[in-house]
């Protein structure tokens, strides 16, 4: 097994920070990078162009000296040398600019403009633009000459540089600005956050599950947060309250079972006796465990139901025709028989969950239906049973969902309550359809399946007809 990286200093130092703070510094160095990059991008621009506006310059003035260029050619043809070449009269540069002319070998030869440090600053011939010495020069070959024209960097230079510390002042100030705006933006957005946390806090801390997170305006992230957080809250506390309901409902149910098991133990203990009496006084204790067996084995089952669904393709026809046969025996000492009829039908659901709700559907058909006949049919998707009589009141059918509900006039028959609960919840984990329905002579309840959107389909046939229909072999029926 790896290890675990250790964290280094940053992330440690990081890791004792606040979300507010991390997001402030976090906004901040994306801020600065911005205004740095842009700073530098504006000094460079300004920088090239105003380079460019003295190399236009320098460019025209070395125009119009080029054209000044006086050559004293040797005009009376007597032999003798001519004199050095030399600017005319007309040329007067303004300002600071300087006008020389070289020969090839780099020496003066004449000069224009400003002469003063000329002698203390020579420069070497170097045709097109350099910057020596706080001069930017321009040096063009003229014939067999040089002409050199320059001019001092220092306005430009002091521009750049008072230009440099306006955008370093100004970017600190806008930094600053933005690491507030961020701290104050990153604190409102964590406020709903906190308030989840503190809710939390509370509902943990004190066990107050009707305490709800103040609902956030508008439809943004943290509108949506804290509108789940109220409803994950209520649907924890109608949870909790089901589930305090359903403890309190299983210890009454639990307790008179165990109060009548209890004192016929103590009556049986109570002298001694035969062993043919206690022989009689075990069997009747038998049944009492027996029942006592079925209630827990129903409230694990129901308990189960909200576990995660593990679907698989469950066929119907062959889950129904299986608890068909074990309920031979019930069948047989209600003085009814089973009639099958069934097709193949193949879901998704769990193969354990469909045959514990066929067996309670077909064991409550058997228990409280009249008639000496109770129809398991099997068709596209769904499962249905049809048992003869009324059936329970149609206002009481929501009630009868309910763990421990029974119905009126039943109190005499055996049962737990929990039979239909658990077919309920079963298909309510299967995304399926418990659908009851009441004709004039009978009752059915059909368990509908999903599949593509489209429900089971049951002929409309008298459902205690002669549909055609399979009877199990060794089976009661028609």
């Amino acid at each position: 097994m790896t290890r675990p990286a250790l964290p280094t200093p940053i992330q440690k130092v990081l890791g004792r920070l606040s979300l507010r703070l991390k997001l402030m510094l976090g906004y901040a160095v994306v801020f600065a990078v911005t205004v740095l990059l842009g700073g530098a991008g504006v000094y460079y621009a300004a920088e090239r162009a105003l380079t460019a506006s003295l190399d236009t310059t320098l460019r025209e003035t070395a125009s119009v000296a080029q054209a000044s260029i006086d050559p004293h050619e040797d005009e009376e043809g007597d032999g003798t040398a001519p004199e050095p070449a030399d600017f005319t009269s007309e040329l007067k540069p303004s300002g600071d600019l300087r006008i020389e002319l070289l020969s090839s070998s780099g020496r003066i030869l004449a000069r224009a403009g400003d002469v003063e440090e000329a002698a203390r600053q020579p420069h070497p011939v170097t045709s097109g633009f350099v910057t020596q010495d706080g001069r930017r020069v321009l040096t063009l070959r003229v014939d067999d000459l040089y002409l050199r024209v320059s001019r001092p960097t220092d306005a430009l230079s002091g521009f750049l540089e008072t230009l440099a510390r306006l955008l370093l002042v100004g970017s600190a100030f806008m930094i600053a600005v933005a690491c507030g705006a961020g701290y104050w933006l990153a604190h409102r957005a964590l406020k709903p956050v906190d308030a989840v946390a503190r809710t939390a806090e509370s509902i943990a801390t004190r066990g107050d599950y009707a305490e709800r997170v103040p609902q956030s305006p508008g439809t943004d992230e943290m509108a949506r947060l804290t509108r789940t957080v109220n409803l994950m809250l209520d649907g924890l506390a109608g949870t909790i309250e089901r589930e305090k309901d359903f403890a309190r409902t299983a210890a009454h149910e639990l307790r008179t079972p165990l109060t009548v098991l209890r004192g016929r133990l103590d009556l049986t203990l109570e002298r001694p006796r035969e062993a043919a009496e206690y022989q009689k006084a075990l069997t009747g204790m038998v049944g009492r465990v027996e029942a006592l067996t079925a209630l827990t084995e129903g409230l694990l089952a129901l308990a189960r139901t909200d576990a995660p669904a593990q679907l698989e393709r469950v066929e119907l026809a062959a889950i129904a025709a299986q608890v068909a046969e074990g309920c031979e025996d019930l069948a047989r000492a209600a003085g009814q028989h089973i009639r099958l009829n069934l097709e193949p039908s193949w879901v998704q659901a769990e193969g354990e969950g469909v045959e514990r709700a066929t067996r309670n559907l077909l064991e409550n058909a058997l228990k409280y239906g009249a008639g000496d006949e109770v129809l398991v049919k099997v068709a596209a998707h769904g499962l249905q049973v049809v048992s003869g009589g009324p059936g329970p009141d149609p206002a009481q059918w929501s009630r009868l969902l309910q763990p421990f509900e029974r119905g009126a006039g039943v109190q005499g028959v055996s049962g737990s309550g929990l039979g239909l609960a658990l077919v309920s919840a079963l298909a309510r984990r299967w995304e399926a359809q418990l659908v009851p329905h009441w004709d004039e002579a009978s009752f059915s309840v059909r368990l509908v399946f999903p599949a593509g959107g489209a429900e089971a389909s049951f002929p409309p046939a008298d459902p205690l007809g002669h549909a055609p229909h399979l009877t199990l072999p060794g089976r009661t029926g028609s």
